[in-house]
């Protein structure tokens, strides 16, 4: 993953998004949440941009983000 240019929190380049999108797709499509499920894709979304935020980028840190954010949803 590349480091963004953009030190300002909750602004995401292109780049950044791009990346982030890829990540949040792998991980929906491993867990079986369909493109349609916009509320779990959420909330995987969310977890992995708090991550990305938080300076914590590389993709092992992503995807276990993602997954800790569906996992959230299944326990509550």
């Amino acid at each position: 993953m590349s480091k963004s240019g953009s030190n300002t929190r909750g602004i995401f380049d292109t780049t950044d998004m791009d990346e982030l999108s890829r990540v949040v797709d792998a991980v929906c499509s491993e867990l079986g949440i369909e493109a349609t499920d916009a509320k779990q894709r959420e909330r995987v979304a969310r977890r992995m941009l708090a991550s990305w935020e938080a300076g914590r980028r590389t993709p092992l840190v992503l995807v276990q983000a993602g997954l800790d954010g569906a996992l959230c949803q299944k326990t509550a």
